[in-house]
């Protein structure tokens, strides 16, 4: 045989090899389904322990009041949380027995509210019992009681102080609980140390709970803070534990990334909001009681494991989705935006445990020189409501939050305005954007162009530090 036909045989099998090894490189390629390995990913189920010991954080009540001299008011402490001083000063006290007084007469029940000398724990929704118990206190031994819901915890700081009492205001349901070991006298100083600057209440009934009117204009401080943006692959890496990172997949559609590990576990991440969907579909659902439902959903909160979760308190329980929603809180209030960020959605269906959040959180408070704001009387608020066309009986709950504004993706720096928020048909909105018909959506978008145009001011050395991979909270 010829050499040329040696060399023209030799060359048909290497081509035949080749186009072998390319044909198999092309249906193995990821953007044949615009699938991309995630490979470079490190993918770890390690969780910090010290992370759980911030369930009794995270559970505190969200709101104190103080009625003396037939006033009753909003105690406030500035570059602080007042829950969490009343707890520091509570948590060596012991419940020795508790037992119920049942539902009271509409007098009797708003006799409790308004009773002088009272110091009143108020949470923004319904609260386990148990749980409470199990967190707020730190030794409560052979305690026995049946889990039962409230919403309110009433002290009287001016007489004995032997007992506490639990009250659920949407069935006006009371309960009693005998004290021991109550020690009052830094209590009685930190509550009239605020209580100078305090801003006065009236509650009023709307629907099933009461809510606070700010009988007169009051005055808050916008914040700043720097912003705290982790990639996809961050919480990838967290929620979707492998062996190996090879096992995690990805596929592109649209702005939106979608992560599958197996069968069982996928996220959704969109790059234009920021906003992230997890479904565990190994999940059990929790359904041995509310206080082990909470428990579940905080474990769900931690696995996060965010820079902010010491600011992160419990804001609201949907039974009818048997979701649990957590937010962001500054100076006692919490923090609102259009796209959730600052929130924590964590729901559980018959099929899985579903988590929603954002990638982008609250790290560190920077100097700022902006005057504080005055917000009008609560009357004033719901006097322009109702001018705007809508009825008080739509109205679900009247509350003073932080505007998440002036931010965007590639932005450090995010402007905290206070302003009313209101709830009706199980949603919140800034005021304004119910009276000028607007989604919070359309409104930060707004606000969003307002900040490209107008630099606010800010602390060069403090932007230059901001962290995108785990700075720590300071609250």
């Amino acid at each position: 045989m010829k050499l040329s036909n040696w060399i023209l045989r030799i060359s048909l099998i290497a081509m035949v090899i080749l186009s072998f090894i390319f044909t198999s490189l092309i249906w193995r390629n990821p953007s044949r389904q615009e699938r991309r390995s995630t490979s470079s990913m490190q993918v770890t189920t390690e969780n910090d322990p010290n992370v759980k010991k911030m369930e009794a954080t995270v559970y505190l009540p969200s709101r104190v009041y103080y009625t003396h001299g037939d006033q009753k008011q909003m105690l406030f402490q500035a570059n602080a949380s007042m829950g969490s001083r009343v707890h520091q000063e509570m948590a060596s006290w012991h419940m020795q027995q508790i037992k119920t007084i049942g539902k009271v007469s509409q007098n009797n029940y708003e006799n409790f509210l308004t009773q002088n000398g009272s110091l009143q724990l108020v949470y923004q929704d319904v609260m386990s019992f148990n749980h409470f118990e199990r967190w707020f206190f730190n030794k409560q031994p052979n305690l026995k009681s049946a889990d039962f819901h409230f919403n309110r915890i009433l002290f009287d700081l001016d007489g004995s102080g032997n007992k506490l009492i639990f009250i659920n205001d949407a069935t006006r349901t009371v309960y009693e609980a005998k004290m021991a070991n109550v020690t009052t006298n830094k209590l009685r100083d930190a509550v009239a140390k605020q209580a100078t600057g305090a801003f006065p209440v009236e509650e009023r009934r709307l629907g099933n709970s009461e809510v606070a009117f700010f009988t007169r204009p009051i005055k808050l401080q916008p914040y700043a803070y720097l912003m705290d943006q982790q990639s996809a692959n961050y919480y990838v890496s967290l929620l979707m534990p492998s062996k190996t990172a090879s096992n995690v997949d990805s596929r592109e559609i649209g702005d939106s990334t979608l992560y599958t590990a197996g069968s069982t576990r996928r996220m959704t991440a969109d790059s234009s909001t920021g906003a992230i969907e997890f479904e565990n579909y190994a999940a059990n659902f929790p359904n041995t009681g509310l206080a082990n439902f909470f428990h579940a959903t905080f474990e769900g909160l931690s696995d996060l494991q965010m820079t902010n979760l010491a600011s992160m308190r419990y804001f609201q329980y949907d039974a009818s989705r048997s979701a649990v929603i957590y937010k962001t809180f500054v100076q006692g209030f919490p923090i609102f935006n259009g796209y959730q960020k600052g929130d924590v959605t964590v729901r559980y269906t018959q099929t899985s445990e579903e988590i929603n959040f954002s990638n982008t959180n609250l790290t560190v408070p920077i100097p700022t020189d902006q005057a504080a704001q005055t917000l009008p009387a609560t009357a004033t608020i719901l006097s322009q409501l109702e001018a705007a066309g809508y009825r008080a009986n739509q109205i679900t709950d009247i509350l003073i939050g932080y505007q998440w504004t002036g931010s965007s993706n590639d932005q450090q720096v995010v402007d905290l305005q206070p302003t009313y928020y209101i709830e009706m048909k199980g949603e919140y909105r800034d005021y304004q954007s119910w009276i000028n018909h607007q989604t919070d959506q359309q409104a930060n978008a707004a606000s969003e162009q307002t900040a490209a145009s107008t630099a606010a001011p800010t602390n060069d050395a403090a932007s230059a530090s901001v962290s995108t991979s785990g700075s720590s909270q300071s609250q």
